[in-house]
């Protein structure tokens, strides 16, 4: 049976969340972490704008924090786990919203064939003395083997997807500062589910 699409408005402004259908599986939420070394931060802040996940599966939101004051920050993603063709494409549409670029653990694609999960959102950083703001960064769950990898990706995203490696770069606004800056997206080796952020020069 041809998948059914259903599209549905969430509370908070201008977010949305895509429900897809697929046929009935385990609907136990887990809460699916990624992690982000990130050296000198201090606050650290992911605020959900949009997010799919496959019909029937668990969702009930994302909470964010640094988790290693100065070293670490982290997303947990309040979801199931089963992936479609159909989360995979969400997350494809919404990078190519823009000239967009992806990041991936573990994976030698450029986009995934299949997500448990996708969420879109706004991350708050201070690093060090800066309050950096980026729009639209997605991040998502998929499989990889044995593992649940993450991608990264958005359509204001420029860089490379190499193999299982690459990194990505993105211009962000900085509060009180004259000229935006370049945060720099990398994963980890191995990754799974860590990356780097690093703030660069324009």
């Amino acid at each position: 049976m041809k998948p059914t699409l259903m599209l549905l408005r969430l509370s908070t402004p201008g977010a949305l969340a895509l429900m897809l259908s697929a046929p009935l599986h385990a609907t136990t939420e887990h809460d699916n972490e990624v992690f982000f070394a990130i050296t000198g931060v201090k606050s650290f802040t992911f605020t959900e704008t949009g997010h799919a996940v496959s019909k029937g599966q668990p969702y009930s939101g994302v909470t964010s924090g640094v988790s290693k004051d100065g070293e670490e920050a982290r997303i947990v993603v309040k979801a199931g786990r089963h992936k479609t063709k159909e989360v995979a494409q969400w997350f494809k549409d919404a990078v190519n919203a823009g000239p967009g670029q992806t990041l991936a653990c573990d994976s030698k694609g450029n986009f995934p064939d299949d997500l448990n999960f996708a969420v879109q959102g706004t991350l708050e950083m201070q690093i060090g003395d800066k309050q950096i703001t980026c729009n639209d960064i997605l991040v998502a769950q998929g499989s990889f083997s044995t593992t649940n990898n993450w991608w990264m990706g958005g359509p204001k995203m420029q860089g490379a997807h190499a193999s299982i490696s690459g990194a990505t770069v993105q211009t962000c606004a900085a509060k009180g500062a004259l000229l935006p800056v370049a945060v720099i997206f990398s994963p980890q080796t191995p990754c799974a589910n860590h990356f780097n952020i690093a703030i660069g020069s324009l």
